[in-house]
């Protein structure tokens, strides 16, 4: 577990030196932020660290369990990985990572003593549940996007937060400096480097899978759109899932996200600072194509890809058709599951609207900016409302 330690000084570095004029700013709250991230970061990652030490120590047989056919679900923000993760997950066969497992214990001695822990806490009482509950109140305010919680499964890209080496970096620190590399991962990470996080990554996923008796792995990241060729090479046989959705959608979906996200920990002084619309932009460029471009090359039933209008006017459909591209069975327990689950997808309106001409888009720029992606893909065309 090697933390990225230059990124990490530049960040701080970056954070305090040369942040005026961007939506990093100092201000009274930002930097209330700034010290409370960088101050319980070194203590947080010295816990992980122990723990993923002793693991070592306490329960060495996880370093012989293997990760077979785990799948990665990827796409750009905002493209409907999260829908799909959370319909494949309820398959019982499946394994995934749960916030709290993501950020607070990603070793298995953490997971331990944590459910230890909670066995007390109930026999006295259940007074930890006041704290998760309004915990998740602040959680469900922030995370407005999609339903979030600390026993929900989510992304496990964010166990890379433990290194200081990763895109995700972008939601508490928005200096395009600091993760512009990521944005095309496989040609722009030194070689060395992807070799720490992977190695670390599949030190995580070996914990997870053992702890969770071998079920097959399931992972969702669009942040692992330009890493896709890594992953494959790390593992073999994993299959991927790509979702794709049309840039009207997705470009200032993403630049609703990354605003909100630079609202919370900061007070960036604009409702759609710069550089969002811009960095959005470059990075769809890129995880549109560059992913497909890739992956299309490997066997067939080890890649599809999902279009995002497919998956929400059909979703146990799509799944049935996931399922039967990789050559997998479905149990009929899975499948009533999914269409339970379908139905209340199909259900759901998303509140969200937004105006292109406030985040600084053009509708027209990004026809022409995507006009290649758009027709290959056969995406949509019409305004965003």
């Amino acid at each position: 577990m090697h933390l990225n330690f230059k990124l990490f000084l530049k960040t701080i570095w970056v954070s305090f030196f040369k942040s005026n004029g961007t939506p990093g700013r100092i201000t009274p709250k930002r930097f209330l932020v700034l010290m409370f991230i960088f101050l319980i970061y070194p203590l947080w990652n010295n816990s992980i660290r122990l723990a993923y030490g002793l693991d070592q120590l306490f329960y060495p047989e996880h370093k012989k369990q293997d990760i077979e056919k785990p799948i990665f679900i990827i796409g750009n923000f905002r493209s409907g990985t999260t829908l799909l993760h959370r319909l494949l997950a309820k398959d019982p066969r499946f394994t995934g990572m749960k916030a709290w497992e993501i950020y607070v214990a990603p070793t298995i001695l953490q997971r331990k003593l944590i459910r230890w822990l909670m066995k007390i806490n109930w026999m006295i009482g259940n007074p930890i549940q006041k704290i998760i509950t309004a915990f998740e109140k602040a959680l469900k305010e922030y995370s407005y996007m999609h339903k979030t919680g600390l026993k929900e499964i989510e992304e496990d890209g964010h166990v890379l937060l433990h290194i200081w080496s990763t895109y995700n970096l972008f939601a508490f620190f928005p200096f395009p400096e600091l993760v512009n590399k990521y944005i095309y991962y496989d040609e722009e990470v030194p070689q060395e480097q992807k070799d720490m996080e992977m190695a670390y990554y599949q030190e995580i996923l070996k914990r997870h899978i053992y702890a969770n008796n071998g079920k097959q792995y399931i992972s969702k990241n669009p942040s692992y759109s330009p890493k896709v060729k890594t992953l494959h090479q790390k593992f073999p046989d994993a299959k991927f899932i790509n979702l794709v959705r049309s840039p009207l959608r997705v470009i200032p979906s993403s630049v609703s996200m990354f605003s909100n996200h630079w609202k919370t920990y900061g007070e960036p002084g604009q409702e759609y600072p710069q550089p969002g619309p811009e960095i959005m932009q470059e990075q769809a460029k890129h995880w549109y194509l560059y992913p497909h471009q890739y992956l299309k090359k490997l066997p067939p039933d080890q890649y599809v890809m999902v279009r995002y209008r497919d998956l929400v006017a059909d979703p146990q459909k799509t799944v049935e058709n996931i399922y039967l591209h990789f050559n997998m069975d479905m149990t009929p327990e899975y499948r009533q599951i999914l269409t339970f689950e379908s139905e209340k997808a199909k259900q759901f309106k998303s509140n969200h609207t937004y105006s292109l001409e406030k985040m600084g888009l053009n509708h027209e720029d990004i026809l022409n900016d995507f006009e290649t992606t758009i027709e290959d893909f056969d995406l949509e065309t019409r305004k965003t409302p």
